[in-house]
């Protein structure tokens, strides 16, 4: 990994509030050779991603520790190939990370790639976000729904005091579309262009 890659995970990390120790570097490391070889072998990342694998993937699923700091559960819906609910998991050691997705596939590459690195924090499961019915106290999700359309499940899936997020397109501010809602205090997380070299908008949900 280069000295460049490396910086904008840390940076991405201290921007939510982490300091990574040598050891969850490596497993950083180790994850993004996996999504490199064979997580894009089988399918699971789009082989025009390779290059784009650190500050695109990786430091990008940190940013969504914004609301983890006091979680001690999280859901990630859609994960896939575990955006961003692995490296979530390596960067909250503490948290309790359940890996959901819809398809048999996807989920046995998040199993190996749960092997591969090591990880005792996240369990994998298959199945649709409409059949979950524990409550947790933070939920992430990247695109795997419309923002109105996870909201519904945010609602039931969320404890009091709990913190979603979830991601929004990259379009400027100007065009990120908002969901109301009366029970949930929603707002937009915009992260400064020089955490990624890139602007980055997350939805920010909290439960009252």
């Amino acid at each position: 990994m280069g000295a460049d890659s490396l910086q904008q995970v840390v940076v991405a990390a201290g921007y939510v509030g982490v300091t990574l120790s040598e050891r969850q570097k490596q497993q950083l490391v180790r994850y993004h050779d996996w999504l490199a070889t064979e997580a894009i072998a089988a399918g699971g990342v789009g082989p025009h991603e390779q290059d784009r694998l650190w500050n695109r993937h990786v430091a990008d699923s940190l940013l969504f520790g914004i609301g983890l700091a006091a979680a001690s559960s999280c859901l990630d819906v859609g994960s896939g190939v575990g955006l961003p609910g692995i490296p979530l998991a390596i960067a909250f050691p503490d948290t309790e990370f359940v890996l959901l997705d819809r398809s048999g596939r996807r989920c046995d590459l998040l199993r190996r790639a749960k092997a591969v690195l090591g990880l005792r924090n996240c369990t994998v499961t298959q199945g649709d976000v409409r059949q979950v019915s524990e409550q947790f106290e933070s939920i992430v999700s990247r695109a795997a729904l419309p923002p109105q359309q996870i909201l519904i499940h945010v609602k039931r899936l969320l404890v009091p005091g709990g913190v979603a997020i979830l991601g929004l397109s990259r379009a400027p501010d100007g065009q990120v579309e908002v969901p109301e809602s009366d029970e949930l205090a929603i707002s937009v997380e915009s992260v400064p262009v020089e955490i990624l070299d890139t602007p980055v908008y997350l939805l920010r949900i909290e439960a009252t």
